[in-house]
């Protein structure tokens, strides 16, 4: 340790401790009134070191130079995205826990030349994923708060590797896997694979000390670092790690008490305002895999008494107070992203209690009919409160400027089009459904279709269409919008064979060509019988349709009478059902 000295110094005992750079502003300076504190001076100075071993330090400046560098380089980046009075609360909080960082990892050797397992990348590459994390992932779904954040990775980074925080150590990696998954994949496998390895790697270093997360002090960073790796896995084939892990992790949310206002009365706006958000994304995530696995989720809409996000924050307090708000290329739009993702997943998990729950199996059949009616009126008025610019059919354009939000509202517009599709009973795994589809293209059956049936359709063809314009096979969420995809294409291969003369129909017939050549690859890694089953049902009916076109015969329905869905309303879970849709 180093000796300490009576001599005076300028710097206050906040930024002397923190070892950030102090303006000596009296009473206080721009630090301490950052953080809210008392600027004092009574920590003692360190004795200068002998000439010898400050010529240790001069790779350490030159290391300091260069992130700060960085640091510039962060800044307009986030200037582009952000008005320039957050942009610039957001990097002076880089700069300030920049200064005075221990070496990279890769320098530091302890005396049995060994190094910590808990070991980070350097500082450098740290701060360009912890800006791309921001600027993506966190301002649509806000899971830190920024500055929080960076202290926190400056925190880490102070320290060598066998003095930090398990904890801020796996929160810190769940950023790297979450940022790591918003990084635009390259041209060839090997780049691909190169991020998905990335990924894997943060998800593996953050799970290594999950036991301590999960079994230690109950801070809202432990849960903000199990929300983060279910956030990761969710995105996954298997869904079982998530969907255990998010049972968990429910727990642990309402032993801190973030579903009542009341546990948190006592916090600042700004804690207060992240353990609102922190609760949501956690209910977010319990509802949306309740219903992808048709499995009952934790957390009961009675028992939750917190506020929804603001429609659209109107103050400017802290940098993060418009985190959730997607903003239009030209400025001419705005939406709360996660508002609209949190009203959307209670509709799930009405859709659930309406279908797969148990209860569901006692329901009258008008009880069954009017929960129907109610979810329907319910995706209504939530398609209603979406803007015109970030429907399926034009958000890519009017968002050009951040392509990264293509993923988000691919997930948002699949979980909308899926709710319709489950609770119209007209969903690619129904196996009434689609049997219906393969008799009638045969001519042996009649077949019903659902009420709205023209809402439905028109949902399925501008899902469809931004599906193929943002999917990648390397997308980190094509497994959480791959069965909507398919239930898109059966709706439009149905609607073809029901009105094979509309207007859309050759976009359409185009859609569903597309959706099968993508089924012929999806199936190759990873083999089903209902799939190839399917297919087959799909290219049977296309068949049937071009054949009509070719021939330009008007095939009438007069004696079919394509009939409205009865009410046919048995619970779900008669029909086949399959994980992850």
């Amino acid at each position: 340790m180093e000796e300490m000295s009576n001599r005076p110094r300028k710097a206050c005992d906040l930024c002397y401790t923190r070892k950030i750079k102090c303006d000596g502003q009296k009473p206080r300076c721009s630090n301490c009134i950052n953080y809210a504190t008392d600027c004092t001076h009574t920590v003692l100075s360190r004795k200068s070191k002998p000439r010898a071993q400050r010529s240790s330090g001069t790779k350490k400046t030159n290391d300091v130079q260069s992130l700060q560098a960085e640091v510039q380089r962060l800044k307009s980046e986030l200037a582009q995205n952000r008005d320039q009075h957050q942009a610039q609360n957001l990097t002076r909080g880089l700069e300030e826990t920049i200064i005075g960082m221990h070496v990279d990892d890769e320098h530091y050797e302890n005396n049995d030349q060994t190094v910590s397992s808990m070991q980070l990348p350097p500082l450098q590459q740290a701060m360009a994923m912890i800006g791309i994390f921001l600027n993506t992932f966190n301002a649509v779904l806000p899971l830190f708060h920024a500055d929080t954040l960076l202290c926190l990775v400056g925190e880490c980074y102070a320290c060598q590797p066998g003095q930090r925080d398990p904890v801020v150590w796996a929160a810190i990696n769940v950023v790297f896997a979450l940022a790591s998954q918003q990084v635009p994949g390259g041209a060839s496998n090997a780049r691909s694979q190169y991020q998905t390895d990335q990924t894997t790697g943060y998800l593996d270093k953050a799970q290594s000390v999950i036991s301590t997360v999960m079994l230690g002090e109950t801070r809202l960073l432990n849960i903000q670092v199990l929300v983060g790796i279910v956030m990761v896995l969710q995105t996954a084939h298997n869904l079982t790690p998530s969907l255990i892990l998010i049972s968990a992790t429910m727990r642990l949310v309402h032993r801190l008490g973030l579903h009542n206002h009341a546990a948190s009365t006592h916090l600042d706006p700004v804690q207060r305002r992240q353990h609102v958000r922190v609760f949501w994304l956690a209910y977010i995530l319990d509802k949306d895999l309740s219903l992808r696995t048709q499995q009952p989720s934790v957390q009961l809409d009675d028992d939750i008494d917190v506020q929804l996000p603001s429609s659209l924050p109107t103050t400017n307090n802290d940098n993060d107070n418009t985190a959730g708000i997607v903003i239009t290329a030209d400025g001419g739009a705005r939406m709360n992203y996660f508002l609209a993702r949190i009203k959307l997943a209670n509709i799930e998990g009405r859709v659930y209690d309406s279908l797969y729950s148990t209860r569901a199996v006692n329901r009258s059949l008008e009880e069954r009919r009017n929960a129907k009616e109610s979810i329907v009126n319910a995706l209504d008025e939530w398609r209603a409160s979406i803007p015109p610019e970030f429907s399926a059919s034009m958000v890519t354009s009017s968002t050009r400027n951040k392509p990264v939000y293509g993923g988000f509202f691919c997930v948002l517009h699949s979980t909308s089009l899926q709710c319709m599709a489950l609770v119209s009973r007209a969903h690619a795994w129904d196996g009434q459904w689609v049997s219906g589809l393969r008799n009638h293209s045969r001519g042996v059956q009649t077949l019903q279709l659902p009420p709205a049936w023209d809402t439905i359709v028109h949902q399925a063809r501008n899902y469809m269409v931004l599906f193929r314009e943002i999917w990648s096979k390397d997308a980190w969420f094509r497994w959480m919008t791959s069965c909507p995809y398919t239930t898109a294409m059966v709706l439009l291969t149905a609607n073809t064979l029901y009105d094979s003369w509309h207007d859309k129909i050759q976009l359409d017939i185009e859609l569903i060509d597309s959706a099968l050549l993508w089924l012929n690859e999806a199936m190759k890694e990873n083999q089903s019988t209902e799939a190839q089953a399917l297919r087959e049902t799909c290219v049977e009916a296309v068949r049937t349709v071009k054949q009509r076109l070719a021939e330009g015969i008007t095939t009438s329905f007069s004696n079919h009478g394509l009939l409205n869905y009865p009410d046919m309303l048995e619970p779900f879970y008669m029909y086949t059902r399959t994980e992850g849709v």
